[in-house]
């Protein structure tokens, strides 16, 4: 996946890390530059900020409310929200060094990247994201 090698303009340092985490919090944050890697990114920021369990639960508080207002309050999927949160979580904990950046950790975890085909999708069924269930309440991997 060549897209590992990109730096992501609003990732590029700790100060605009900073500010893309401000705009986010506000509900500031351009829709449109918020991609699957940014929403890792700041996940991951919040994970080493605060902290687990605190960290996850004020990304999801703060996604909640971000998409609410940018008008894309359907678009938040629960399950999917603390699948990557506890991935991520996982990462931190385990894996990485002390402070370890989104970039370092992306680097040995590129998969995490790939929404489509990558952890998510070989764990859940479709029809189980598809669910109603599903985007409101977390749930596990049927087996």
């Amino acid at each position: 996946m060549g897209s590992t090698a990109i730096q992501h303009p609003m990732l590029d340092s700790a100060e605009t890390i900073a500010e893309t985490l401000l705009a986010f919090e506000r509900g500031t944050l351009d829709p449109a530059q918020f991609d699957h890697r940014l929403h890792l990114c700041v996940a991951w920021s919040y994970l080493q900020r605060d902290g687990f369990p605190e960290g996850a639960v004020r990304f999801r508080q703060d996604l909640q409310r971000y998409v609410a207002k940018v008008g894309a309050a359907s678009k938040y999927h629960e399950t999917i929200t603390w699948a990557y949160l506890v991935m991520l979580n996982e990462e931190r904990c385990l894996r990485a060094s002390p402070g370890e950046s989104f970039d370092e950790m992306i680097q040995r975890r590129p998969e995490l990247l790939d929404h489509r085909n990558g952890p998510i999708a070989r764990l859940y069924s479709k029809a189980q994201l598809e669910s109603a269930e599903a985007r409101r309440v977390f749930m596990f991997p049927v087996i």
